[in-house]
């Protein structure tokens, strides 16, 4: 995005509030895990989410009670790609869009919501005669409806960035350009999302022609997850992908696999893939069916894929199965802290015991109350192992120093097992050391100089 924009809030008590629009994207609501935290009793606790696509801004409503409106339109489920000027309105509060630089231009005049919006639809006057928004009472009684699920399904499926069709010139779904490159992988989105009445989980995965893979994982209201993470994939990386296309099983797959409508199912779960690759475009979407075997095995790839990559396969577990797993491991590292003194590996292992417990809760929010205690755990493990791998290496450098050979053999032999690790640094040390005094050993019952 070549300028960049800044949402201001122009009415409520935090009037004036504003924050440039981060690349990562920006979740409002009246949740204290949003982004930007809004005391709004008409909004929903994760009310919308602006995210970058392409470069571009999208508004996209999280099924919220009372709905999301750009320009006095309601967006419903399809994303709104924003640009300067938009007026949102959500709850009783309006936001402004504005150019980040245009607005640190000192204001001579103060925007009472009376100018007519930037894109005027036909029913503009009807829109804001007062009939454009529900009460919220009429609001939370149409949320109750099955209806509903229809709605919101058939908007996730707009979610895709790939249009099943040929696009309007005022498209405001973002296209990958569909063009090759050499080794085959030019660009993939892949897409799951399984929502009923109660919360929507998604998982996102693309990579683009630069090379880059993105992952954004939405899981609200439920475990009110967000995820988003990106890396540069190496040339062996993206063969990789591409091999896993090589199936003919995939290429003969149809395009669409549809079970049950979302309305008689009360819920949609719905899985798509896009490849551009050499050979030409592949897109499959399987929606409320049971999904084919190659599917199924391309789509476990990529997950796999994906998650290996950027390092968060948890993102698979409910906050419970994680909290669970965080735990057992938390009891893990109580039990080698509390035999640290009977083999010397187990303080290490505590150490590791614990950073796993730490890593099981990465990804949820808010932490739980054992969080706070296994960071001051893991604190009291590490400045005791400094304590003691400093001791143990003056003993065997002494030893050294002085040539005592078997002593400083066995000195060192604890200063590998005290850092088990083999990558850590002090590990490499100590083994490189201890190679060096068993040679001398070795050497000296040959009858060799001392």
């Amino acid at each position: 995005m070549e300028t960049k924009m800044e949402l201001v809030q122009i009415s409520g008590k935090d009037a004036g509030r504003r924050m440039v629009l981060p690349e990562t994207g920006l979740r409002i609501g009246r949740a204290s895990s949003n982004d930007w935290v809004i005391a709004d009793e008409e909004l929903s606790r994760n009310h919308c989410l602006i995210e970058f696509a392409d470069g571009e801004p999208r508004l996209v409503d999280l099924a919220s009670a009372n709905g999301t409106y750009v320009n006095g339109e309601e967006i419903g489920s399809t994303p709104r790609v924003l640009k300067s000027g938009d007026l949102i309105e959500i709850g009783k509060t309006r936001l402004r869009v504005v150019n980040a630089d245009a607005a640190e231009k000192p204001q001579t005049t103060v925007d009472l919501g009376l100018e007519p919006a930037p894109a005027p639809q036909s029913a503009a006057s009807d829109a804001s005669s007062g009939a454009r928004k529900p009460t919220a009472g009429r609001r939370m009684l149409l949320w109750s409806l099955p209806v509903l699920v229809l709605l919101l399904g058939a908007g996730l499926v707009l979610w895709y960035p790939f249009e099943r069709g040929t696009p309007s010139a005022d498209s405001s779904v973002t296209r990958i350009p569909l063009a090759v490159e050499k080794g085959g992988l030019f660009a993939l989105y892949y897409e799951s999302v399984e929502a009923d009445a109660r919360h929507i989980f998604r998982y996102q995965m693309t990579i683009g022609p630069d090379g880059v893979l993105r992952v954004v994982s939405d899981d609200v209201p439920g475990e009110n997850r967000h995820i988003d993470k990106s890396a540069k994939l190496s040339p062996e990386a993206l063969a990789r992908v591409n091999a896993i296309f090589a199936s003919p099983d995939w290429s003969a797959l149809d395009a669409t696999y549809s079970g049950i409508a979302a309305a008689d199912a009360n819920e949609l779960k719905s899985r798509r893939v896009r490849v551009v690759r050499a050979n030409g475009v592949k897109d499959v979407l399987v929606e409320n069916a049971s999904e084919p075997e190659a599917f199924a095995a391309v789509r476990e790839a990529l997950e796999t894929f994906s998650r290996n990559e950027l390092g968060i396969w948890a993102i698979q577990y409910s906050r419970e199965k994680l909290a669970a797993l965080s735990e057992a491991s938390e009891e893990t590292g109580d039990a080698k802290w509390a035999d640290r003194a009977v083999e010397y590996g187990n303080l290490g292992a505590a150490i590791k015991a614990y950073e796993e417990a730490l890593f099981y809760l990465e990804t949820v929010n808010p932490k739980p109350p054992h969080h706070a205690a296994i960071k001051k755990k893991l604190d009291a493990a590490k400045t005791e192992l400094a304590a003691r791998y400093r001791e143990q290496r003056f003993l065997a450098n002494k030893a050294i120093n002085l040539g005592d050979w078997d002593e400083a053999r066995a000195q060192l032999r604890i200063l590998c097992d005290l850092i088990p690790d083999k990558n850590d640094p002090r590990h490499k040390e100590a083994n490189a050391k201890l190679i060096e005094v068993d040679s001398r050993l070795r050497a000296a019952k040959k009858g060799g100089a001392k």
